[in-house]
């Protein structure tokens, strides 16, 4: 028999049968996910917002800063200053005119120990990043507001060849926001090595030499390709203090910035320990070329204003021109040594004036003087203005640079005087010629430097053609 069932509903004065829990709230239209929503919801909109004015930012920021900026495709057709060089009748190089000294080479031409010195120094993420360094940016930055020493810089290899090529020095924001801009325009069109090839041939590294090849032909004699580890890394250290760091004005401060370099390479994995030990302990080993045009000044000037005439000045001083002459470097050389000796032995017929110039009766200071004739080294059978440093009856020492020299009485016998203190004192300026060295130490005999003039015009009889040609003791008093 079947059995029916009645559902009755509660009224309004009846009890109400319990309900589970969740059913209870749910039924009651309360949902604890919706105000979780709401609350990511509210973040997401403000998140976009803030992301949209940093955008608005942005493009303001680069719509500003790249007003007047120049245009990269430049860089297709760059084209740096280079030296002119001078060639005698045999091809031999002798004199040269620049604004600025740079020999443009190509990337295989720096040697790969220079290329990672430099990468290691002064930018150890060149191959990964994009132009700007932002992890090296907020590294200085937050060195720069914590320290109270000397400001931390995090320019990359990029940052620095944009700076050089188009912008200044100026340490304000704007220039730094121009040259990051730059940067990323110029890793965009660029390769890496392209970007590398451009900066190793345009940095400054003083003695107004700019690229490693002019640098490394400069400093050590030599082609950027054969630099060895200690050369590679003396160099690497220079742009970023080319006159704090020269080797030939601060050599206590290029050793120590050359040692860095070496350690960075070693940190990099460049090296291994043996090398890096090996080259820290290895001397600067400069050998510095002669200063330009000092072989044969009177006849590259003749040169340069006829150059200069047919071409002007600008094409003569930047564009790289190759002069062969009718100079014959051999000729000029025994001709520069003729006059000097001639002058000298006229001068010792006369017998000792004096008349010494004293650099302290000047208000000058010994250990900081130096003199012209300087820039080139002393070598053997040369002339030179040396500064009296130091007294004995029968021995003198002077100074010619960092080098010492030595005189004894028979250096100065001609001059009739017996001993040193009759006639010099500490401070004069005195002439001299090396007549041998020994590393540091020079020894020579006095000569007089009274003023008197020669000179010398060796001409090809049957052509016309000037083969060599001197006017006077000295160019640069002339």
């Amino acid at each position: 028999m079947a059995r029916s069932f009645n559902l009755i509903t509660p009224g309004p004065g009846d009890d109400e049968p319990e309900r589970p829990l969740g059913r209870h709230r749910r039924d009651s239209g309360f949902d604890p996910g919706s105000g979780n929503r709401k609350i990511a919801g509210s973040f997401a909109l403000a998140f976009l917002v803030l992301l949209a004015a940093a955008a608005g930012s942005l493009a303001g920021l680069t719509l500003v800063y790249s007003v007047d900026l120049p245009q990269i495709d430049e860089l297709e057709h760059y084209r740096p200053n280079t030296t002119t060089e001078l060639y005698d009748v045999h091809g031999r190089s002798f004199g040269s005119f620049a604004l600025e000294r740079r020999v443009v080479v190509g990337y295989n031409d720096f040697s790969p120990t220079l290329r990672q010195a430099v990468i290691s120094i002064e930018d150890r993420n060149f191959e990964s990043h994009w132009g700007v360094n932002l992890v090296r940016v907020a590294g200085s930055a937050w060195h720069n507001l914590v320290s109270k020493g000397r400001a931390q810089g995090a320019s990359t290899l990029t940052m620095q060849l944009a700076r050089n090529l188009f912008l200044s020095n100026e340490r304000t924001f704007t220039r730094k926001m121009q040259e990051a801009f730059l940067s990323l325009q110029i890793e965009h069109a660029f390769t890496k090595e392209q970007i590398f090839t451009l900066y190793g041939n345009q940095i400054y590294l003083g003695s107004g030499t700019y690229g490693f090849e002019a640098g490394a032909e400069y400093y050590f004699s030599k082609h950027a390709s054969d630099l060895t580890l200690p050369e590679a890394a003396l160099l690497a250290g220079l742009p970023k203090g080319p006159v704090e760091f020269s080797p030939i004005l601060n050599p206590e401060r290029a050793f120590r910035r050359r040692n860095l370099v070496i350690d960075a390479m070693l940190e990099d994995g460049k090296i291994t320990a043996t090398q890096a030990s090996a080259a820290r302990s290895a001397p600067l080993g400069l050998h510095v070329e002669s200063p330009p045009n000092g072989i044969a000044p009177w006849f590259v000037e003749e040169v340069r204003r006829e150059l200069e005439r047919r071409f002007g000045a600008e094409e003569v001083h930047g564009a790289g021109l190759k002069v062969y002459t009718t100079l014959d470097l051999d000729l000029q050389q025994a001709a520069n040594q003729a006059v000097l000796n001639g002058l000298a032995a006229w001068e010792r017929k006369r017998g000792w004036r004096g008349h010494l110039l004293n650099v302290v009766a000047g208000g000058l200071n010994i250990e900081t003087f130096r003199h012209p004739d300087w820039s080139i080294p002393p070598n053997p059978g040369s002339y030179f203005h040396a500064l009296v440093t130091g007294i004995l009856p029968y021995q003198a020492t002077a100074r010619i640079g960092n080098k010492q020299l030595i005189l004894t009485s028979e250096d100065w016998q001609w001059t009739g005087f017996r001993t040193a203190d009759q006639f010099l004192h500490p401070g004069d300026i005195i002439y001299v010629k090396i007549t041998s060295s020994d590393g540091s130490l020079l020894h020579g005999s006095l000569e007089e430097d009274s003023g008197v003039q020669g000179s010398l015009f060796a001409v090809d009889n049957v052509t016309g053609d000037v083969l060599a040609l001197v006017g006077g003791r000295d160019f640069n008093l002339s």
